[in-house]
């Protein structure tokens, strides 16, 4: 059986993320592993066309709006880990696209555990492929997803 010594989860403040949160809580302590928390703001975006052109990337869609979903995020990241008697010191909010910024922290930090809801807030993307479907297709580390109480009840 793996020793873990890093896990992440990724969080996304659904019932899902914070049983997924729980679950890893538990795993840190009983491997006594570091956990870090992250939360991925998707900003919402728009083509510009000079944004296209030159950086390849659709331009950000309002800069006050973007400040004030990641202020957001930041007070719902606090209050999700205060819930948990967790510290701000390994939490990370970051905005991207969720599953790249996942995998990327993950890679950057070598991380040995993702652990994440199997559904999220993007009910939409249930169609497409959803985050946690990609990531756990991609990760170069273990992932656990965890079912929320009222799936493990059917």
């Amino acid at each position: 059986m793996h020793h873990y010594q890093s896990i992440l989860v990724a969080v996304d403040f659904s019932d899902h993320s914070s049983q997924a949160l729980a679950r890893a809580i538990q795993l840190a302590g009983f491997y006594n592993a570091t956990l870090d928390v992250i939360h991925v703001v998707d900003v919402p975006t728009y083509p510009v066309l000079e944004d296209v052109a030159v950086t390849g990337l659709p331009g950000v869609w309002d800069p006050e709006l973007t400040e004030t979903i990641m202020q957001n995020a930041h007070q719902n990241l606090n209050k999700l880990l205060s819930q948990h008697g967790l510290s701000e010191h390994r939490a990370h909010l970051v905005n991207g696209i969720p599953e790249d910024e996942i995998l990327r922290f993950s890679d950057q930090h070598a991380i040995e555990l993702i652990v994440m809801g199997r559904h999220g807030l993007r009910g939409w993307q249930r169609l497409l492929g959803s985050t946690t479907d990609s990531v756990l297709h991609n990760a170069a580390c273990d992932v656990l997803t965890v079912k929320t109480d009222k799936e493990q009840n059917r």
